[in-house]
């Protein structure tokens, strides 16, 4: 009797479950985020369908807006086609902001002072303030680093970098939930529609966690490119509409 021979698998079908394994591979960095994922040389194809995700929730969110307006047509984006504002939606924003939320998500130390200092002096609006914040953020660090050399008891870093671990699902929401946050800056609504803001924010949550996989996978520089890709893809739209 002969065997079986299970027939090879077409491209496509090949293309599909490489898709969705890729979506589930995803899927459980969500559910349970690591620092350390295995990165392989193929990263084009999962940064052009990380792409693709986030430009397809940015697309689901419209009907969203449409029935909003009905009835919150308070919430207005406050985005323009202005050059200078485009330039640093897809240059300069995707460097400072993938700094602040993702640089680090593999270090304990860096999410203790760097992260929260570049995220504050993002939104610090005057030179003076942010001169202010850097002194702060600075005079802390400097502190720490004296407690650590001179008084601390042994293994200090040790402690942190294992506390730093077993919060790191916190670290990596927290880090994705602030960013959707400084983007409310995009809206123009009234008190009466702030109940709703969550909801329009949904896009930037979702690519926070994505830029947050990239980085993990292939480095900090792949979730700049992704940011900006994603941020020039918004500009384009905004350009012909």
């Amino acid at each position: 009797m002969n065997d079986a021979v299970a027939k090879p698998l077409s491209d496509a079908a090949r293309t599909w479950n490489e898709i969705k394994h890729e979506i589930g591979l995803f899927a459980a960095f969500v559910r349970h985020p690591r620092r350390t994922l295995p990165g392989d040389k193929q990263w084009l194809s999962r940064f052009l369908l990380l792409w693709g995700l986030c430009l397809a929730v940015a697309v689901l969110q419209i009907p969203l807006e449409i029935g909003f307006e009905q009835f919150a047509p308070s919430i207005k984006y406050n985005l323009t086609t202005d050059t200078k504002f485009m330039l640093m939606a897809v240059f300069l924003a995707p460097v400072a902001e993938e700094l602040a939320f993702r640089a680090g998500l593999r270090s304990a130390r860096y999410t203790l002072f760097a992260g929260p200092a570049l995220l504050v002096l993002a939104r610090a609006g005057t030179i003076p303030l942010a001169l202010a914040v850097a002194a702060a953020f600075s005079l802390i660090a400097l502190l720490d680093w004296i407690y650590r050399r001179r008084f601390a008891r042994p293994g200090l870093v040790m402690r942190r970098g294992r506390a730093f671990l077993r919060r790191y699902r916190l670290v990596v929401w927290a880090y994705a939930a602030a960013f959707a946050v400084i983007h409310i800056g995009n809206f123009d609504y009234s008190h009466q529609a702030a109940f709703l803001m969550p909801l329009m924010l949904l896009p930037q949550l979702f690519c926070g966690l994505v830029f947050s996989y990239l980085r993990i996978r292939h480095g900090l520089r792949y979730s700049i490119l992704l940011h900006a890709a994603y941020n020039a893809s918004l500009c384009s739209v905004l350009l012909l509409g």
